[in-house]
């Protein structure tokens, strides 16, 4: 008995059954890799592992790549050394690169040992360039999958969310999202993916507007997929992160375009710049690409101040790379990001009013009164602040998220039909305010409640008649809508 203890303590994942090669990141502890890692319950298939990225988490894990040539069996602790990159039993990869008309051709072979092939074929533009029927600018990448290459992590969006709470990708199951999380499966069949190569991955919007992928929907996407453990949603995630780094980068700043009428057009800027999507389909799929694309947009985030001043001021651009900036933290130990992190901090704390109470930005001040975004207040300051709390525990600010999100509670339950978005404040007292039906923004702003005062809210009829058929099937802004659903830790519990 007590071996088979010690066995079972051993087991660190479960892999589902494939007949196709696999090959997957993941989160292990750090103590667990020590002597090496076998894969048992899976005769005759070759495995390997190695070392996604260098260090340890917060969590006290480390990222590794395992790939097998076929799912199924257990994955234990000792046993083979980890293999350097794509050189090991399963499979070896290799990459030519060459000079081209125009840019340079790359081309990635991963040879499986059951004769698999997998290739990715790139193309980096140098000067625009007409490829098969489509204009790519410079500084664009065209990507073009071969072999099964697209799925061959889907196995990981059908492992139990519970393994992805401990990671730290998910909030705990409080059973409290489940018809939005059912709702946004129906919606994903139907969101306006963009033509062609150039448009895989992105999204369109109403007025001839080309998404960019805001408010992250390519973090939507994974959520989505290991809520639900629906794998095709986790092969559309890792498309939108291939889109990002192939199409809306912009080489000269480091940040990604704003949405606008092309992809490359928008002015990028701090409070559209989405990594923790990114990196967490880089990590779940073993993509040192998408890896290091999240790294250095990381680094750029941190150098770049908010721009804006006045009325031009926006919350966005401080709290949004903050909530970037921590979730990065989660994963990778890093004065430089974490310093950056510390002063927009403290830059919105300094904003605080405790008459509203809120953090007031430029942008509010609205002909000589406070006009309050709550949703972009409860839906991403809160959040972003509470993140930087997690990992900088401060009772001043503390106390002064605490009286913000008590407020958006107060405003929410006020007895009204519908879900406040937006509202004046003079004198400290709210007027004009404007309460949603079936209002995506809803959604983001119930993400400054606590999993508690949530639960109390859910519980009213009114408040959850407002929630329903959202996003709805034919709304114009769809993949908007979408995303600002989808990322919501709420919607996930």
């Amino acid at each position: 008995m007590s071996n088979l203890l010690t066995m079972g303590l051993q087991i660190l994942l479960a892999i589902p059954p494939s007949a196709e090669p696999v090959r997957f990141g993941v989160a292990v502890p750090a103590t667990a890799i020590a002597n090496g890692l076998r894969l048992t319950g899976a005769d005759g298939v070759m495995f390997q592992w190695r070392m996604l990225l260098p260090g340890v988490d917060r969590r006290g894990q480390v990222w590794i790549e395992v790939a097998a040539t076929r799912g199924g069996g257990r994955l234990l602790a000792g046993g083979q050394a980890a293999t350097a990159a794509g050189e090991g039993a399963a499979y070896v990869v290799r990459q030519e690169r060459t000079a081209a008309d125009g840019g340079a051709d790359v081309v990635t072979t991963w040879q499986w040992a059951d004769g698999t092939v997998d290739r990715l074929r790139q193309f980096e533009f140098s000067r625009p360039l007409q490829v098969g029927g489509e204009w790519f600018q410079a500084g664009e990448i065209r990507s073009v999958d071969e072999g099964g290459l697209a799925a061959r992590a889907s196995v990981v969006a059908r492992l139990p969310r519970a393994f992805w709470t401990r990671v730290g990708l998910l909030p705990a199951d409080g059973g409290i999202g489940g018809a939005a999380r059912q709702r946004l499966l129906a919606v994903v069949p139907r969101l306006p993916e963009l033509p062609g190569v150039r448009g895989a991955g992105d999204f369109s919007r109403s007025g001839g507007t080309i998404t960019n992928l805001e408010y992250d929907t390519t973090l939507g996407l994974l959520r989505l997929a290991l809520c639900t453990r629906e794998p095709e949603v986790l092969v559309r995630a890792r498309r939108s992160a291939r889109h990002l780094v192939d199409r809306d980068l912009d080489r000269a700043t480091g940040l990604p375009f704003a949405h606008g009428p092309d992809h490359r057009l928008g002015m990028p800027q701090t409070g559209h710049a989405w990594l923790t999507g990114l990196l967490w389909t880089g990590l779940l799929t073993a993509d040192d690409r998408l890896i290091d694309a999240a790294k250095a947009l990381a680094q750029v985030l941190a150098v770049t101040p908010p721009a804006g001043e006045g009325r031009n001021e926006r919350a966005r651009d401080w709290a949004w790379p903050l909530l970037e900036l921590e979730r990065y933290l989660q994963t990778f130990d890093d004065p430089l990001i974490a310093a950056a992190a510390d002063r927009l901090a403290a830059s919105i704390a300094l904003r605080f009013d405790g008459s509203v109470p809120t953090f007031r930005f430029g942008e509010g001040e609205v002909d000589h009164v406070w006009f309050e975004r709550g949703w972009i207040t409860g839906g991403i300051v809160v959040p972003a602040l509470r993140a930087h709390l997690a990992r900088r525990p401060a009772p001043s600010l503390q106390a002064q998220v605490d009286a913000v999100a008590a407020a958006l509670a107060d405003r929410i339950g006020v007895g009204k039909p519908g879900l406040p978005t937006h509202w004046r404040v003079a004198g400290g007292r709210p007027f004009a305010e404007h309460r949603g039906e079936r209002d995506p923004k809803s959604f983001l702003l119930l993400e400054a409640l606590r999993p508690a005062d949530l639960r109390r809210v859910l519980r009213r009829e009114d408040v959850r008649a407002a929630l329903v058929e959202v996003p709805e099937f034919e709304d114009p802004d769809l993949a908007t809508s979408f995303s600002l659903l989808a990322r919501c830790d709420w919607v996930c519990r």
